[in-house]
């Protein structure tokens, strides 16, 4: 993949996370430099897709702290050390660097792939309207997608609205970009489509943490690929380390059940 840095992009430290009396995350840290792919994989359950949700604050955090471009992200801290959230304000501004695509591509039915993605850029960057439109034609070019600018979601595959909703987040230009099983609802011959596109972003640079159940996108594309097993990282390595030679009994167990 492309030269990382050792600039620290992401960071989770010691994060906690419950749905009442259940323990989803159990202080799990993790540490993404500039340019890295990271790729989580795991059972269903396991608590990939709350740790990814909690990164970008779409789930508060009961305990640890996150941080991204080393600034804190999404909370204060009391002087007897709890944790406030911070304001929506502030939040919406710290969102701006992290790029989140989700399994349900989550687009506007009401306004078309060109809408879609100029909509961020003008109302909460601020672009002025021409340039968002000259960004967003050059971005639905990047995914493939130049010939479709005028059509709804309604009127495309799953696979062409999942590649709006990546060129939608590329529009906020983030430091960083979080992929939450972004294939996991497409039809077996679209799957590619996306799969290729995330392929390219990692070749250019971009920093990424992806949940997926793609094995052979993981072996190919990542890094570094961590297991997550009911709520804590077991293993992480390099992807042949942990493809071929795991360690941990419970990550050779999941891998002889998916490959």
């Amino acid at each position: 993949m492309a030269h990382q840095s050792e600039e620290l992009i992401i960071e989770a430290l010691d994060l906690h996370k419950s749905f009442g009396d259940l323990q989803i995350l159990k202080g799990i840290s993790l540490q993404v430099r500039r340019g890295e792919v990271v790729v989580l994989i795991g059972a269903s359950g396991s608590g990939k897709t709350t740790f990814i949700r909690c990164i970008n604050l779409l789930e508060d955090i009961q305990g640890g702290r996150i941080r991204v471009n080393g600034r804190a992200m999404g909370y204060r801290e009391r002087s007897d050390g709890s944790l406030v959230r911070d304001s929506e304000r502030n939040i919406a501004r710290q969102r701006r660097d992290i790029g989140m695509v989700f399994q349900r591509f989550n687009l506007f039915p009401h306004m078309t792939a060109l809408e879609n993605i100029i909509e961020a850029p003008i109302h909460v960057l601020g672009t002025p309207r021409a340039e968002a439109l000259e960004q967003a034609r050059g971005l639905l070019a990047r995914v493939g997608l130049a010939d479709k600018a005028s059509h709804y979601p309604s009127m495309l595959s799953g696979g062409q609205q999942q590649r709006v909703a990546i060129a939608r987040a590329l529009a906020m230009k983030p430091q960083a970009m979080l992929f939450d099983e972004p294939t996991s609802a497409l039809d077996p011959e679209t799957v590619g489509e996306v799969l290729h596109v995330m392929k390219e972003l990692a070749e250019e640079g971009m920093t990424m943490v992806v949940v997926t159940h793609e094995m052979g996108f993981a072996r190919e594309v990542a890094d570094r690929v961590v297991v997550l097993d009911q709520g804590e990282f077991i293993e992480q390595g390099p992807p042949e380390q942990i493809f071929s030679r795991p360690r941990h009994p419970r990550t050779r167990a999941f891998l002889s059940r998916v490959l």
